[in-house]
């Protein structure tokens, strides 16, 4: 039996990302982000590290992340 864990996302994060994907083939805010993280894994396009911490600085300034 496969075990699963809980990832937290801020609810006005969800409900943008709800509108984003109003026309969109996916069925939950979960398939969507699980769509993303798997393209991203299997692409070959790396970011930096400075890249990756100034995404996650605009993140946390629009009160995405903590």
């Amino acid at each position: 039996m496969a075990e699963y864990t809980t990832i937290s996302l801020r609810k006005e994060f969800v409900e943008d990302v709800e509108v984003y994907i109003e026309d969109e083939p996916f069925g939950s805010v979960k398939e969507f982000v699980k769509h993303l993280v798997v393209r991203e894994m299997e692409s070959e396009d790396a970011i930096s590290d400075e890249e990756a911490r100034l995404i996650g600085q605009k993140l946390r300034d629009l009160g995405y992340m903590e």
